[in-house]
């Protein structure tokens, strides 16, 4: 039998994830991640929930598809951070700000008012955010974040 470094295979996968997320906007579906990694679907998916027990990334619930990986998300949010060359959609106000750092590249930041829908934007050039009268303001304090990250 294969035995398998699991931390290894975390790592990789880890590091898929991002990458794809990176190249697409989106995360790897199962088999293209096992693919990728060269591995079992099976052992992906255990590494999936292994990262996701860690707080790594999330999964919708009751599956193996990736739903979040911080800043990253799978799904739209409300909340978008646009390069050059593509969009990225974020969890949050601060995921947003987040993917141009991780990325290291400028872009705008599109996002609406919680309350009022009103469109907000930012930009991020040259790894720094440009002068705006913008407040974030984070209603969950941050060790409580993971209590309910779909609501974060």
């Amino acid at each position: 039998m294969d035995e398998v470094d699991t931390d290894a295979l975390d790592r990789a996968v880890r590091w898929l994830v991002y990458q794809h997320f990176k190249e697409t906007g989106a995360p790897p579906p199962l088999d293209r991640l096992s693919r990728l990694a060269e591995r079992p679907a099976a052992q992906v998916r255990a590494s999936l929930r292994r990262l996701a027990d860690a707080h790594a990334l999330a999964l919708e619930e009751g599956t193996d598809r990736i739903w979040m990986a911080h800043p990253f998300s799978a799904v739209a949010t409300g909340y978008r951070a646009v390069t050059r060359e593509r969009s990225y959609h974020a969890n949050c106000a601060w995921d947003a700000l987040a993917i141009p750092a991780l990325l290291g590249l400028d872009a705008r930041i599109h996002a609406a008012h919680p309350v009022t829908r009103d469109a907000l934007q930012l930009e991020i050039r040259g790894g720094e955010l440009q002068p705006t009268l913008s407040v974030i303001h984070f209603l969950v304090p941050r060790r409580r974040f993971w209590d309910d990250i779909g609501f974060t």
